[in-house]
């Protein structure tokens, strides 16, 4: 009850969000975050989490595993504390640790020797959006008799969605268990860009140099890479909202911008009514779209995995890569029905467990991740990704994966780009259990 009691004093932050909507058109004004205090608020069930989600839409907020997470404006600081909310500080400055964000990339695709696997000096840091399309076509260029680049749509901004198809030598192209990853889904959560850049050069770079493991699997699975789901919003991030989440496409009738493409898939669209599980408010994060599946990128998406899913092998693997909170969600997310979890739920879970493992293996900070349906462990999320390659394919393993770190005190969204390294490699070693634990099913 004690949340219940805080509606009043919320109100004020609430009414604010009102005055500081996005307009239709992208801002040429930077969104500065300086001074921004980043709270971690005590929440248990998922009741209260999802009253401090509709409370707190305006600002960015996350679930992890340690309690709800909110950013709060240097001018609103007073009265979010007078709400009497159990909340520790992780932060007095998000603005300071986006600025610690900004390493100088020493990648130089100018002196990329042609045919040739990209330094991975890469990894030592963040990069513009240019500069991952040339990485994605360098990583082709070292690879030519083995991988494809396919353009599968526009975004609403008009810019080329691309999928890369990577395999082997042995068995027959198009009729091999299927493995498909999706990143920067959310713009925010640029760790994702980088981990599933990662994945791909170590296929790659294993089947080059014939490691027995690696050729083992290309030549056993079809690789499907989509990096960008979400070209639009990330760009927005990097030119002028470093927390933006959404996509850009504007909605008639109202001065917000954008959807939550992991809102907006066709399967279960939308939920259980009255559990909070999308937004149907165009200003919200959590906005769900104004039907199933109505955005440009996620018809372009939806569209390849459509097919993917029709394969005659299926799809054996599908994981969404998000940040952050250190977590293994299954579905469902749309309900907490258990008559509505999968048959294969059991199996999901142990696979999970040994992701996990592998990357606790490797993690010398030893940092745990949580694993288990999206209902048990977070909160109720209809019209996801997981759900909706489980429900409408069959996926036999079917995550949303939330990647490092696990509170904003570590830097949230703004991973240091000096953890970059840690997490793309305890991921590569997380997905090498996975690859050799999926074999059947």
């Amino acid at each position: 009850m004690r949340f219940l009691t805080t509606f009043a004093l919320l109100a004020p932050l609430v009414a604010s969000r009102f005055a500081n909507v996005d307009s239709p058109n992208p801002r040429s004004e930077k969104v500065s975050y300086d001074g921004y205090h980043i709270y971690s608020i005590t929440a248990t069930g998922k009741s209260q989490v999802e009253f401090l989600e509709n409370q707190f839409a305006a600002y960015p907020t996350e679930v992890t595993s340690r309690g709800f997470e909110v950013a709060m404006p240097p001018g609103e600081v007073p009265s979010f504390n007078k709400l009497g909310l159990i909340s520790r500080l992780l932060s007095d400055d998000l603005g300071e640790l986006i600025r610690r964000e900004g390493k100088v990339p020493t990648y130089n695709h100018g002196h990329h020797k042609a045919g040739k696997l990209p330094d991975l000096n890469w990894y030592d840091t963040y990069h513009d959006y240019e500069d991952h399309l040339q990485y994605w076509d360098d990583l082709v260029a070292a690879f030519p008799r083995n991988s494809k680049k396919y353009d599968i749509g526009t975004s609403y901004e008009n810019r080329t969605i691309y999928a890369f198809h990577l395999f082997g030598d042995k068995g027959e192209k198009g009729n091999k268990p299927v493995i498909l990853w999706h990143a920067t889904v959310h713009a925010r959560e640029w760790i994702t860009t980088l981990v599933i850049e990662y994945w791909a050069w170590q296929l790659i770079n294993g089947y080059k140099t014939k490691d027995k493991e690696i050729t083992r699997f290309l030549d056993h699975y079809d690789f499907w890479l989509v990096p960008f789901h979400n070209p639009d919003g990330f760009s927005y991030t990097q030119t002028t909202d470093r927390m933006w989440r959404k996509n850009r496409l504007p909605r008639d009738n109202t001065t917000c911008v954008g959807t939550d493409l992991n809102r907006n898939w066709r399967f279960e669209w939308g939920g259980e009514p009255g559990t909070g599980a999308a937004s149907t408010d165009p200003c919200d994060g959590t906005f769900q779209g104004l039907g199933p599946g109505d955005t440009p990128e996620n018809i372009a998406v939806s569209g390849l995995s459509d097919k993917l899913g029709k394969s005659s092998k299926g799809i054996r693997s599908y994981i969404d890569l998000h940040s952050y909170g250190q977590k293994i969600l299954t579905p469902p997310g749309w309900t907490c029905n258990t008559t509505q979890y999968p048959a294969t739920l059991s199996r999901m879970l142990e696979v999970a467990e040994g992701f996990a493992t592998a990357v606790q293996a490797y993690d010398s900070r030893n940092e745990t991740y949580q694993y288990g349906t999206g209902c048990d462990i977070e909160y109720y999320s209809a019209g996801n990704g997981r759900d909706h390659h489980y429900g409408a394919y069959g996926a036999d393993h079917s995550w949303t994966l939330e990647l490092d770190p696990v509170t904003s005190g570590q830097g949230g969204f703004v991973l240091p780009p000096e953890d970059i390294w840690p997490v793309v490699k305890e991921q590569w070693a997380g997905e090498l259990w996975l690859l050799n634990n999926v074999w059947q099913n």
